[in-house]
């Protein structure tokens, strides 16, 4: 069993190889529609020819912002990838979304040009999403509405973190962003999980000292750089699946909260003397 997995693990890997230079032989044919073009055009292109095509649709793609319980709310984001199937979600125009925060996997800012201004600027809008409080989710949550307890497995409540990543499609050279990196003072776990710089066939990925993360993780120290050349597009794509797969959400408690409003309503109400009781008598035959 174990031996089939691999070989099709493999075989999967292998399609996204196949599509990545299918997708590559696209964006050079549009290269210079995209580089004169604006930031919405590049968008468009990724989303819907790199990466709608290779999620399952209960992944959702959107632009907008998310907000917690405490009423904090992230800034603008790109791209956020949300579960499309248990969110409670606010819609306002298209393509510009509201999420309660326990509803989206992570964000993928794309950038036309990535520089130093651009980098700490997508930088600031992964930090206000992966700021935002939301209770942790174990591995034994089955649906985002049901969780069993295995009280044979640890009672951790890690299996929900953000993932933030950078798709950028052209940019300085990437070891000048590695150097950004570097000079950057923010907490590790609120950092990007990785960089793609698709123009430079390269990614760039936390690391410990022993191991490259890809899952997201907030148990890292450093940054490395990857040459993926021709793989680019399947890494980036591979590590969209592990980091969706990996994680597992918990819906937001919006019937406590319709609840909480219904009560204040009610109080408000009363003080104000405006409710009233109708009384209706049925007739059964």
């Amino acid at each position: 069993m174990r031996i089939g997995y691999e070989k099709t693990a493999m075989n999967y890997y292998s399609a996204l190889i196949k599509s990545g230079k299918i997708l590559e032989g696209y964006f050079e044919q549009s290269k210079n529609i995209l580089h004169n073009g604006s930031k919405g055009i590049v968008r468009e292109n990724i989303v819907n020819k790199v990466i709608r095509p290779f999620l399952p649709s209960c992944y959702g793609l959107s632009g907008g912002e998310t907000f917690d319980s405490e009423g904090n709310t992230s800034k603008q984001l790109d791209l956020v990838v949300y579960d499309s199937v248990f969110s409670y979600i606010i819609t306002y125009i298209d393509n510009y979304i509201q999420f309660p925060c326990e509803s989206i996997y992570g964000n993928i800012e794309i950038k036309l040009f990535l520089n130093r201004d651009e980098l700490i600027k997508t930088i600031k809008n992964i930090k206000s999403m992966k700021s935002l409080k939301r209770e942790g989710t174990h591995s034994w949550t089955v649906t985002p509405f049901v969780s069993i307890k295995n009280y044979d497995l640890p009672d951790n409540t890690d299996r929900n973190p953000y993932f933030g990543i950078i798709f950028a499609y052209d940019s300085v050279e990437a070891s000048t962003v590695l150097d950004y990196l570097k000079n950057i003072d923010i907490p590790s776990n609120l950092l990007p999980n990785a960089i793609i710089l698709y123009s430079k066939r390269t990614i760039i990925l936390q690391a410990t000292d022993s191991n490259i993360e890809g899952f997201p993780s907030d148990d890292f120290n450093k940054y490395v750089m990857l040459n993926c050349g021709d793989e680019t597009l399947a890494i980036f794509i591979g590590l969209l699946i592990n980091f969706t797969r990996y994680s597992l959400l918990w819906v937001a408690d919006v019937p406590k909260e319709i609840n909480k409003a219904l009560e204040h309503i009610l109080m408000d109400n009363i003080q104000n003397k405006s409710i009233k009781e109708i009384s209706v008598l049925r007739t059964y035959r």
